[in-house]
């Protein structure tokens, strides 16, 4: 009798199992990118975006320019993130499979440019966050602008000197230390 229990726990065991496996392998909810209402943005949409923000900034108008920057570096990151998964496969694949690839000259750059465009994004998107930043500064809003910064400051490429100097001071400035001391 305990061997029979034991076999059919075991079976229904790996049954459920399997049936996990399987649904895991086809269910799409993993893969859902957008939130109920959120539309696809395209680099020209997000080109209107970052002008509108800007505009805003430039009239010192940070009550309306805080939620454009935040729309902004959603819709960015979002839009990198969708280009880059364009190249997954090339950065997936291995060693002797990417060489085969990079000998199609025309697809190696259409990998580069994807590339590029997903890095510039980044940059910008990484821009927009100094700017709310800053935005949030002169609302006063320290605390808020100081998590800002403190993101930015771990996504921001240290080849980005200007941007990197800008951030850094501000959020050292909150606390009273200058690189200078």
């Amino acid at each position: 009798m305990k061997k029979q229990l034991f076999a059919a726990l075991v079976f229904l065991a790996s049954a459920n199992i399997a049936l996990a496996q399987e649904e895991s392998a086809t269910d799409l909810s993993r893969y859902e990118l957008f939130e109920e209402g959120q539309t696809i943005k395209t680099l020209t949409d997000l080109q209107d975006m970052e002008d509108r923000y800007k505009s805003l900034v430039a009239d010192g108008n940070c009550t309306d320019a805080l939620p454009a920057i935040v729309e902004f570096y959603e819709a960015a990151n979002h839009v990198s993130n969708l280009i880059r998964r364009g190249n997954e496969p090339y950065y997936d694949a291995r060693r002797d499979d990417q060489k085969a690839i990079a000998r199609d000259r025309s697809l190696l750059n259409e990998l580069v440019v994807a590339e590029n465009t997903f890095n510039n994004l980044i940059r910008q998107r990484n821009r927009a966050w100094v700017e709310e930043a800053k935005c949030l500064l002169s609302t006063g809003e320290k605390q808020e602008a100081v998590v800002r910064l403190y993101r930015a400051l771990d996504y921001i490429d240290g080849e980005d000197l200007r941007l990197w100097e800008e951030a850094r001071r501000l959020l050292w400035a909150e606390v009273g230390f200058s690189g200078n001391n």
